[in-house]
């Protein structure tokens, strides 16, 4: 998708209004992010498959069933090599980031983590032969159109469902409605409370609320009434929960008038970015001004970056 430059120079504007507790934020969520395990505590390993079916999470026992991402990924990659490579190419031409640049081992890591919620919700995939692993593999090719095919997360649970065992009728229906609700956006912290393990936030680019089950994060930021969380939650058993590991985390800037700016901006813009999208407003590079959002910042109150604006702006 094609984002002209007024949308594209958003990372500046955003930039103006965060200063420096947005930017540090970049490191913080990377970090943080290398210091959570991907995976809760049980999960079912089911024969002759790379799938594990999560059946408990650590203090959260009435949790959903839930598919690790990793396994989906490395399904596709083994039994539809040519539908990875072509979801792998788009993904990084989505985020670009500058290969020029020096980038940390965290942020590489929490890119290539994203790469696997990405491919497994937000690519679709369409085929005769969807749910079914042949002896030479699924036949099934990725759609561009959004509107068409599955997920390969709903495909690797079907399949799990109907041919394998390892799903029944009721965690079907979990992992069914995780990748009917589940979305990525940012989110802004109205309240945390680390006793009842949850979250109230409030969806940035959408303007919706929602209260997140998420023991981790509220006991990080309890009792916190402001601040930003960039990630992506799903909707199964009557509850909200996380269900990644954050693209970005900042404790400021926690003003309710920064948080207004933030909302207005990608609000009238009318940019709704998916991960890839969101990957590439913090890490990687613009595609007007080809300026990540590191350059952005440190440059925001110069002249110079003005001057740069309006030659590739106009």
């Amino acid at each position: 998708m094609h984002i002209p430059c007024r949308l594209e120079s958003l990372v500046f504007h955003i930039s103006t209004i965060g200063g420096e507790g947005l930017a540090d934020g970049c490191a913080c969520a990377v970090q943080c992010a290398s210091r959570r395990a991907r995976k809760p505590a049980v999960h079912t390993y089911r024969k002759g498959t790379m799938m594990s079916v999560t059946t408990a999470a650590i203090g959260d026992p009435g949790s959903p069933a839930m598919l690790d991402t990793r396994d989906v990924v490395e399904m596709f990659k083994r039994f539809s090599r040519t539908v990875y490579d072509d979801a792998r190419r788009e993904f990084y031409r989505k985020v670009n980031l500058n290969p020029f640049k020096p980038h940390s081992q965290y942020v590489l890591q929490l890119v290539e983590w994203s790469f696997l919620d990405w491919f497994s919700f937000d690519c679709r995939i369409t085929g005769v032969e969807i749910a079914g692993i042949g002896p030479e593999g699924p036949r099934v090719e990725l759609e561009y159109d959004a509107l068409r095919g599955i997920s390969p997360f709903l495909a690797a649970a079907e399949y799990l469902h109907d041919h394998d065992g390892g799903v029944g009728d009721a965690a079907l229906g979990d992992l069914r409605e995780v990748d009917e609700s589940n979305f990525a956006s940012m989110f802004w912290i109205r309240d945390a409370n680390a006793v009842q393990g949850r979250l109230m936030v409030e969806d940035l680019i959408h303007g919706e609320f929602y209260s997140v089950f998420d023991p981790m994060a509220a006991a990080q930021y309890d009792g916190a009434h402001g601040g930003l969380i960039v990630n992506r939650i799903a909707h199964a058993r009557g509850i909200w929960r996380s269900c990644a590991i954050p693209l970005y985390e900042a404790r400021r800037p926690d003003a309710p008038d920064a948080k207004a700016d933030i909302a207005k901006e990608f609000r009238n813009a009318g940019y709704t970015p998916d991960v890839a999208g969101l990957l590439r407003f913090f890490y990687g590079r613009a595609k007007d001004t080809g300026l990540g959002w590191e350059d952005t910042v440190s440059l925001r109150n110069t002249s110079v970056l003005d001057r740069f604006l309006n030659r590739v702006c106009v």
